[in-house]
Parts: C-alpha cells; sequence; structure tokens
C-alpha cells in the first residue's frame, strides 16, 4: 500500500493551508501547547491540511499512550491572522482516542495475538494494511496499527476508571491501570475495534476467500481483544483525497462481529 496521504484535502482549504505553512512553526507550537495543557499528552506533528475556518493539524502522540489524532488552528477569514490561543479538537475525539490507547495498553497480550493473525493473513493472501505515512499525515483515528483502529467511547463504564486515574495521574503504573478495569461493567457496544486490509497489488479485486479467514479468525480466535468489531477488504487503490479505501467493489461484514466473553 503505497498511499501516503498526498493529494489529502478538506474543503475550502486551500488559502488557509498557504497561510499555516507560511506559520508553521507558530502553529505546531500552538497545537502542541494547547494538548500538554488539556490532555497532558506531548506529540509530534506530522501535517497541516487547510479548511474552512483554519487549519486541521494530524499529529501522533509521543509518550507510552500511543495514538494518532487531529487538532484544529482558526484562521480569521478577514485578518488572515492564526488565532493561535484558540486551538480546538473535535468533540471527544481525544478523549476516545486515549480511552482506546488505554483499552490496547491493558490489553498487551490480546492485541499482540490480533497482530500476529493479521499478519499471517497478510502473508497468506497478498494483503496490506495503511502505511505508517498514511496514518502519520492523514490517520487521526485513534489507536491505530496498519490493519485496524481501536476507540472506546465515553458510555465505556469498564474503561471509565481507567481514563480516569490516568487523567488524573498519567504517571499511574500500567498494573495500576489494569486493576483499575471494571471489567464487571463491560459492554462490546462501546469498544469499537475496526479491521481494514488492502489487496497489495492495486489492479487486485478484494479476495472473498481471504475476507473469510479475517472473518473466521474474529470469530473464533478466542484470545483477541473483546470489542465489537467491522471487517473491510479493499482492493489496492487509495482515493487520494479523503484517504480512504471504501469503494463499491469493497467487501464489508454487514453485521459488526460481537465478542464479549
Amino acid at each position: 500500500m503505497t498511499y501516503t496521504g498526498d493529494g489529502y484535502d478538506l474543503p475550502g482549504g486551500e488559502e488557509n493551508e498557504k497561510i499555516a505553512i507560511k506559520h508553521k512553526d507558530e502553529v505546531i507550537k500552538a497545537t502542541k501547547d494547547y494538548l500538554m495543557k488539556e490532555y497532558n499528552i506531548d506529540v509530534d506533528v506530522h501535517n497541516m491540511v487547510g479548511n474552512q475556518d483554519g487549519v486541521t493539524v494530524f499529529f501522533e502522540t509521543t509518550g507510552r499512550l500511543h495514538f494518532y489524532s487531529t487538532a484544529i488552528v482558526p484562521i480569521d477569514s478577514t485578518t488572515k491572522e492564526i488565532l493561535l490561543d484558540d486551538v480546538w479538537t473535535l468533540d471527544g475525539r481525544i478523549e476516545n482516542s486515549i480511552r482506546g490507547a488505554l483499552y490496547a495498553y491493558i490489553n498487551e497480550e490480546p492485541f499482540k495475538e490480533l497482530d500476529r493473525e493479521m499478519d499471517a493473513v497478510g502473508q497468506r493472501y497478498d494483503i496490506v494494511g495503511r502505511s505508517l505515512e498514511s496514518l502519520q499525515n492523514v490517520g487521526g483515528g485513534g489507536y491505530n496499527t496498519p490493519f485496524y483502529h481501536v476507540t472506546s467511547t465515553k458510555d465505556d463504564m469498564a474503561m471509565k476508571p481507567v481514563y480516569d486515574l490516568y487523567f488524573h495521574n498519567p504517571d499511574s503504573t500500567k498494573e495500576a491501570l489494569m486493576a483499575a478495569y471494571d471489567s464487571t461493567k463491560f459492554d462490546a457496544t462501546y469498544v469499537l475495534i475496526n479491521i481494514e486490509g488492502f489487496m497489495k497489488n492495486e489492479t487486485t479485486e478484494p479476495d472473498q476467500e481471504a475476507f473469510d479467514k479475517m472473518e473466521e479468525m474474529v470469530k473464533e480466535n478466542n484470545k483477541l481483544p473483546l470489542g465489537t468489531y467491522k471487517l473491510f477488504l479493499h482492493d489496492g487503490y487509495v482515493q487520494k483525497n479523503k484517504g480512504s479505501g471504501l469503494k463499491m467493489n469493497s467487501i464489508k461484514y454487514s453485521t459488526p462481529i460481537i465478542k464479549d466473553n
């Protein structure tokens, strides 16, 4: 999968992107300062894409909790001034990403098993995941690996004490975070695991046999993380302006697979 994020755009953002690039260092500093102040996370900024009201900044966390997400730095359309003190994030985007990253962090072995399974399917059927560059440049989707991304929503009561502990004490040990998890309140509805594969050869149609193997693996392997799984298999072509592989010929599982025990 050769797509790196080039060509990705947002409506009405061309002029604002030019302004942001001219003031790149200021935009990056404002983003980093905001995220450290509001969420106590340090990040690397990988990309900036203009939008109608400013610039969307794509970043990756650098601490022990790993995820990709975005922040928005507004630009005054009249004065062309970058509003460095008014950085904001989409409602719930960062919180959901932190919860998803925490879920993966305290379930390290189940996610290693998922990694192994997807690597095996990939090698057998010539399937690849997203490139690292595309995750960095236009990812912005929480806890991401090339083959899947994970989100835990605000209604995930099992994760709530873990999130609260981490938010108030980011230096909490892994053992303390694991102990805070309340499995009695687990509801798979609120843990979303989206698996997405691409055919290695751009001109090859999605392989039904490969998709069936992915489905079988998720349903039958009880060592995988618990949650609600959605499966997608695309050909190798990515719509560059959207960063999406989803097309009419994509194979997807019509009903999510629930793993709750």
